[in-house]
């Protein structure tokens, strides 16, 4: 059996044909990977016909349901390709982009203030500088957009009690880099639904659906990769047991009372972004 499963992996790579009009060698190479560890897949779980197409028709299921995107964060997928792609070690790491982010937003002050007084939850003040990656100096201009959910855990844009584009906001930083944004500390959620093929399997793996409280940003200017990125909160609980593995520990940022602002919490961000040259 395992003779024929080899000589069908074979065939399968061999009927690739480089001479033919529209052939793609690096697609057809990239392909006979994925082939051997699918074959490799089939070779150790023993699966039947019926079995694979029962697969087939599930990932069919959780594309209608739009969470193929989930699937991938859930079995780290995403985490592991962004740390793949990532070609400078003193840049700050990307992060998972998240399904809510609108880069369209009207460009405003800095100080960006992100929370009307009206925001229920714990003040915060996100401050920082952004600085090149190779050399260190300061960038200045550089804008920064930032969106995050309220102190329950919701986006504006999947709640209709909020306001359109609360917590949202874009800024450039000063002439010596620096931003900063008044704002709450968000809550975390819960990813999705429970009875959706993706969280289905989630309840039967014994896995959580939790995302620990953070907030989105995102850093462009001219000749640097854009970044996009998360901050997470130290000492929070459900750090450890994100459901996205993304609460890496470059993201994790220390929580201070603030010296200046009565109320507010304090959290200093250093971001280095990477010059595209360096790519």
């Amino acid at each position: 059996m395992n003779k024929q499963n080899n000589l069908t992996l074979q065939r399968a790579i061999s009927a690739m044909r480089e001479d033919v009009a529209g052939a793609d060698p690096e697609i057809q190479a990239r392909f006979a990977v994925a082939l051997h560890h699918l074959h490799a897949m089939l070779d150790e779980l023993r699966l039947t016909d019926q079995q694979l197409y029962a697969i087939a028709g599930w990932l069919k299921q959780v594309a209608d349901q739009d969470e193929l995107i989930m699937l991938c964060d859930m079995m780290g997928l995403t985490m592991r390709a962004l740390e793949l792609s990532r070609t400078d070690t003193q840049a700050t790491p990307q992060n998972v982009t998240g399904p809510f982010p609108k880069d369209g937003i009207p460009e405003g002050p800095n100080p960006c203030r992100l929370a009307t007084d009206e925001e229920p939850g714990q003040r915060l003040e996100l401050k920082g500088r952004v600085r090149d990656a190779e050399t260190g100096r300061t960038v200045a201009q550089a804008q920064v957009v930032v969106w995050q959910p309220n102190q329950f855990g919701r986006y504006e844009n999947e709640d209709d009690s909020q306001s359109e584009d609360n917590l949202r906001g874009k800024l450039r930083c000063n002439a010596d880099g620096e931003f900063s944004v008044l704002t709450i500390r968000p809550g975390g959620y819960i990813i999705g639904r429970e009875d959706t093929a993706i969280g289905l399997l989630m309840k039967q793996l014994g896995r959580n659906r939790e995302r620990a409280p953070h907030i989105h940003y995102r850093v462009v200017h001219p000749g640097y990769r854009t970044l996009t990125s998360q901050v997470y909160f130290a000492g929070d609980p459900t750090n450890p047991v994100d459901c996205i593995f993304s609460t890496i520990e470059d993201h994790i940022v220390e929580v201070a009372a603030h010296p200046v602002h009565k109320g507010y919490q304090l959290v200093e961000l250093d971001i280095a972004i990477e010059p595209e040259t360096a790519r």
